[in-house]
């Protein structure tokens, strides 16, 4: 379920294998999944693209971090490469999911009305899928258009209107650049401060596409790349034996990010403001050297009280002001694990008729992010803790689709084995150990809200507390013994 990049993967794992019969169930009209929902003005990536893609696919990326256009036209090939379109079912929203005890299959059911029976379930639904838009008083009322920056409204010209960007994170740090110069007036209403860091960005020519693309060359440039995020993940996991050095880069970082406030933001009140008070890392980095000088044109304005209400023609803000305008932008980012009912957008029923929404509305379990106890042949792509929140997410989905296709593989070769079933022991060892790794993180005790967190201040539900290369060792072998196997 899903035809973004893990969906893809799980796809291309099993016809490597001669495993064909297989659809790919798509809820919207097209395939492609991140890059063909987040189309608005300056998306790109945040990670370079010699790591953020898929390390046997080599693609001449234009740009160090690639845009939009680039990603989808990356993940096209893809699909095309691998003939993929032959498996795909589009609009097709999947509502349900039910294990069939007596025989050891998931019925799949879909808005359209149509009906799927499987023996495995690969379910790569993205955790960045589903919008989150704020309930805020007067929002139906707005007579302009209003809309998330991942449902962004091409039909709709902001050049010459006044618009307003609510929300301060990755998305807002991206589209405000994009639009400032195009706009009449743009207001950003500003959020919770973020650790805004420089990035080497450059745009590569014909013949070093040619050349970095070339085997050897391309995986050394991406081991370098892979080495120099992976050492990063030391600021992030508080190791005795290097918090010195840590509170160095920190340190760094932080007077980095009090001169470009002191270049780029004139009014001392909002410098104070943009200045984070929570630990680097404890919310996700934003890579930029374009946000701060946007904010600081004539044409932009912030506001840091906040918003009391929506009216007809605009915002009105906690300090009385009515800013008018014309479009509304929802830069506030995704849902992820902090709302089960986000998070999961189907209903799933296991054994003897267990829930899994309402069993990870209490507490979010599975055994590596990927199999979930009381579950059968049912494999969660970037489900609970497998996220990273200092290298490149494609890196674990490798993982994690190579995994599920082991696992199918492995009960398939079995004789009179039907299916796997996560012992409920092993994993409640795995969640155990992942909760007490995360005691020691950035994103669990750096004092700050966050997406990847249980309503938002709760236990880290997204982020994996694992390096990534303690990551995919550990998930390199499947262990039929941490199965109850299902004959």
């Amino acid at each position: 379920m899903g035809t973004g990049f893990s969906g893809l993967l799980a796809a291309i794992r099993l016809k490597r294998h001669r495993l064909d019969d297989f659809v790919l169930l798509e809820r919207s009209p097209e395939m492609g999944g991140t890059w063909r929902d987040n189309a608005y003005p300056g998306a790109e990536v945040d990670v370079p693209t010699g790591l953020y893609s898929i390390s046997f696919i080599p693609w001449p990326f234009r740009k160090r971090y690639a845009p939009q256009s680039e990603l989808l036209a990356y993940t096209r090939h893809i699909i095309d490469k691998f003939h993929l379109r032959e498996h795909a079912r589009t609009n097709q929203a999947v509502t349900r999911l039910t294990w069939d005890e007596s025989g050891c299959m998931w019925n799949v059911e879909v808005a359209s009305g149509e009906r799927y029976v499987a023996r495995f379930v690969i379910d790569t639904s993205g955790v960045l899928a589903n919008p989150r838009t704020p309930d805020i008083e007067g929002a139906e009322t707005f007579q302009g258009a209003s809309f998330h920056t991942a449902q962004w409204n091409h039909d709709v010209p902001h050049a010459g209107k006044r618009v307003g960007v609510i929300g301060s994170g990755c998305s807002a740090a991206q589209v405000v650049p994009a639009i400032a110069g195009q706009v009449a007036r743009l207001t950003v209403f500003m959020g919770r401060a973020q650790w805004i860091i420089p990035r080497s960005d450059r745009t590569y020519g014909p013949l070093e596409r040619f050349v970095t693309n070339l085997p050897g060359i391309r995986h050394i440039k991406r081991f370098l790349i892979f080495a120099y995020h992976e050492v990063r993940f030391i600021a992030f996991r508080r190791y005795p034996f290097t918090a010195a050095f840590s509170r160095l880069i920190k340190g760094l970082y932080a007077r980095n990010l009090r001169k470009n406030l002191e270049k780029y933001i004139a009014d001392d009140r909002l410098r104070r403001h943009m200045m984070p008070d929570y630990e680097l890392g404890c919310r996700r980095v934003i890579p930029t050297n374009t946000y701060l000088p946007a904010l600081a044109r004539d044409n932009v304005d912030v506001d840091i009280s906040g918003i009391e209400r929506i009216t007809p023609t605009g915002i009105r803000t906690r300090d009385g002001r009515d800013i008018p305008l014309d479009i509304i932008v929802y830069a506030t980012g995704f849902y992820a694990y902090t709302d089960m009912d986000k998070a999961l957008t189907f209903q799933v029923f296991g054994r003897d008729g267990r829930n899994l929404n309402s069993e990870w509305e209490k507490e979010i379990a599975s055994y590596k992010g990927i199999t979930v106890s009381g579950y059968p042949n049912y494999f969660k792509v970037n489900g609970p803790n497998t996220g990273t929140g200092h290298s490149s997410q494609i890196s674990y989905m490798q993982t994690m689709a190579s995994y599920a296709v082991k696992a199918i593989r492995a009960v398939k070769r079995k004789e009179g084995i039907r299916a796997i079933d996560a012992r409920s022991d092993v994993q409640r060892d795995y969640v155990a150990g992942v909760k007490r790794l995360l005691q020691s993180t950035v994103w669990q005790t750096g004092g700050c809200t966050a997406f990847y967190r249980k309503d938002m201040t709760g236990d880290v539900t997204s982020l994996s507390p694992e390096s990534v290369v303690h990551f995919i060792l550990s998930r390199q072998r499947v262990r039929l013994e941490d199965y109850h196997l299902i004959r």
